[in-house]
């Protein structure tokens, strides 16, 4: 592997280019807030479950202990001021999505808990999420969950990432029924998360590992995994990966937050090999990484959920640069998860937090004037 060194920070108020709209993150002290318990939480996913065209926020918690589940309804300005239980059972959830399994046009819930069975919780007109199932194996230490068409039939398809457990693919007739599955990775990993994305012209598996090399999965199809190849150093403990073409090269690279080391960037080339690496930033403890264009100045964003120090964007400004910006400088917090959706439908992305043992908050992405 080929690692190159650490990439140029700029100072915060650095030049932009024409293009460039600079921003500003507003939480309003605490203000914006997805409820006010200090629970657990392990994820939190926006998803439009109630179909009027805003992104409600669907909550997991418990992680390792019995929590309650939550749905909080956005009021179509970026507000959550109602919101409904999630299933009658405290669950130990790690992680929660959302997608039409059933193909009736409502969204689905899913979600993964440690070492208790991994439920779906059917959508209907009304909401109720009163009809659910048990999919997978049911005391698997699962510690996320991805939905795909992994096998190209047009059905939405579920990835468990298990903890010291081999990860499973369980197919989808088109009814929303899992009848079929088959395995990936061994029973001594530790796959922390999944994504699920398009490397080389099939839906591909890509993992973070908390021990032992990150991997790429190759899907060749007809539900046959062709080759895998590690990427990443063995002794780093990798709780995160988010794809995305970081240097506009038209080839898909992958980020990585690391405990105990900086996150870095693998960069993506004919090869698909991933072995030359860049460095950013000088965080040791990043939980999540989430990718998007923020400022829509059509450059990749990197914003950093950290444990016990500030949340971090790098605003990306092209080559491999960067300016750091920090969500809330006077708090550190045990960030879990970050999540990326345009709340109050403005045209800017918004970031939210999802925080162990504290309030899980959200930010206004606001064009600077």
């Amino acid at each position: 592997m080929t690692n190159r060194s650490i990439l140029y920070i700029l100072p915060l108020f650095t030049y932009f280019s024409a293009f460039c709209q600079e921003v500003d993150f507003l939480n309003g002290d605490g203000a914006l807030a997805i409820g006010t318990q200090s629970n657990r939480t392990g994820w939190i996913t926006l998803a439009d479950v109630d179909n009027d065209g805003d992104l409600d926020a669907l909550v997991a918690n418990g992680r390792h202990w019995a929590e309650q589940n939550y749905i909080y309804f956005n009021d179509g300005t970026g507000n959550f001021k109602s919101g409904q239980l999630l299933g009658k059972m405290l669950d130990a959830s790690y992680c929660i999505k959302a997608a039409d399994l059933n193909n009736d046009g409502y969204q689905d819930i899913l979600v993964a808990n440690d070492k208790i069975p991994n439920t779906i919780y059917f959508g209907d007109s009304i909401w109720s999420f009163e009809k659910s199932v048990n999919i997978g194996n049911l005391k698997s230490p699962t510690r996320h969950v991805e939905t795909a068409d992994v096998d190209n039939d047009g059905y939405m398809d579920v990835i468990f990432s298990n903890r010291r457990s081999k990860n499973e693919i369980w197919f989808n007739d088109g009814k929303g029924h899992f009848d079929q599955c088959i395995y990936f990775g061994d029973d001594e990993s530790e796959t922390t998360m999944t994504v699920a994305t398009d490397v080389d012209g099939n839906i591909d598996l890509i993992t973070a590992e908390r021990s032992g090399n990150n991997k790429v999965f190759f899907n060749k199809g007809n539900r046959y995994f062709s080759r895998t190849i590690p990427f990443g150093e063995e002794g780093l403990a990798c709780r995160s990966v988010a794809v995305a073409d970081i240097n506009d090269d038209g080839n898909l690279d992958i980020v990585v937050g690391n405990l105990g080391a900086p996150n870095r960037i693998y960069l993506g080339n004919t090869a698909m090999d991933f072995k030359e690496s860049i460095a950013f930033g000088d965080s040791s403890a990043t939980n999540s990484i989430a990718l998007s264009d923020l400022n829509n100045d059509g450059i990749i964003d990197i914003i950093e959920g950290n444990s016990g120090t500030p949340n971090r964007v790098f605003i990306g400004n092209g080559n491999h640069l960067f300016t750091i910006k920090y969500l809330r400088e006077d708090l550190g917090d045990d960030t879990y998860h970050i999540e990326i959706g345009d709340l109050n439908n403005d045209g800017f992305l918004d970031i939210v937090e999802a925080n162990s043992e504290a309030w899980n908050l959200y930010y206004f992405t606001v064009q600077k004037e």
